[in-house]
């Protein structure tokens, strides 16, 4: 067994030792201290601690008063309220439902709250609304576009793809005409999402011109051609093979085309 009580202690080992280390330290940072460059060298970091400090000061204070005046004063106000995308939506329609009074400053106008105003007309589609430095409210539009004109009460409704019925007006021209019975008109939007997969199908794989919809019940969509000519569909589903089908047998000789079984398309 090793015997270490022979072996000298080291500094870290010995209190008085450290003691004593840490005095002279102390004696030699006086001394350093006493060193006119020394003092002078201090003296200059200090200078240049504190004028970074008074920078960031006053920057800060800057971006505090100029936040304070942009959001409380009305240098960046609102003079104007700038519509795009209103086709046939009135501008004045929308400004109105917008509800921002002219000199609010522009900070103060909640884009979010301006949005959802606006996406309460039967009409539109998505709206962005956003701050248009230094005095203007954009307002951008997408527009709901019929898919089908439907019989609603003896008024023709337009309604779009997702089956939504956003009120009366003019459809754009070549939109069909929807006529459902009493159990499809129960489910109007779900017979409606049915036709625009449907409609994607017939005319962009078999090319053809829809002009009218009948759908008594969810299972039975007849789709009426410009020429006159009836596809019998069947309910909604397998479209693009019943398209396929249909683009195979429409050069034979007939009025009606049955394609609700794919697999054996008919005409009479």
């Amino acid at each position: 067994m090793t015997d270490h009580s022979d072996e000298p202690a080291t500094t870290s080992d010995d209190p008085d030792r450290r003691a004593a280390a840490a005095s002279v330290e102390r004696s030699d940072e006086r001394v350093r201290h006493a060193d006119p460059a020394v003092r002078a060298r201090l003296r200059r970091r200090r200078r240049r601690t504190n004028r970074i400090y008074l920078g960031l000061g006053l920057a800060l204070a800057a971006v505090l008063v100029g936040y304070v005046a942009l959001y409380f004063l009305p240098l960046l106000s609102v003079r104007s309220v700038q519509v795009h995308g209103a086709e046939t939506i009135p501008v004045e329609q929308v400004t109105e439902r917008a509800a921002v009074a002219p000199g609010t400053p522009l900070l103060q106008v909640d884009t979010h709250t301006v949005a959802r105003r606006v996406a309460g007309l039967p009409r539109v589609d998505e709206v962005t609304v956003r701050r248009d430095y230094p005095s203007s409210l954009r307002i951008d539009l997408v527009e709901r576009t019929a898919l089908v004109v439907v019989d609603v009460d003896g008024a023709p409704h337009l309604v779009d793809a997702d089956g939504v019925d956003f009120g009366q007006g003019e459809a754009p021209p070549g939109t069909p005409t929807l006529t459902v019975g009493e159990s499809a008109r129960a489910d109007l939007p779900a017979v409606v999402r049915d036709l625009a997969t449907v409609f994607d199908e017939a005319r962009g794989t078999a090319g053809l011109d829809i002009t009218a919809a009948e759908v008594e019940t969810r299972a039975s969509i007849v789709l009426v051609l410009a020429d006159g000519r009836r596809i019998e569909w069947g309910a909604a589903g397998r479209d693009h093979e019943k398209a396929v089908a249909l683009q195979m047998v429409l050069d034979r000789p007939g009025e009606v085309w049955n394609v609700s079984n794919p697999a054996l398309p008919a005409s009479r």
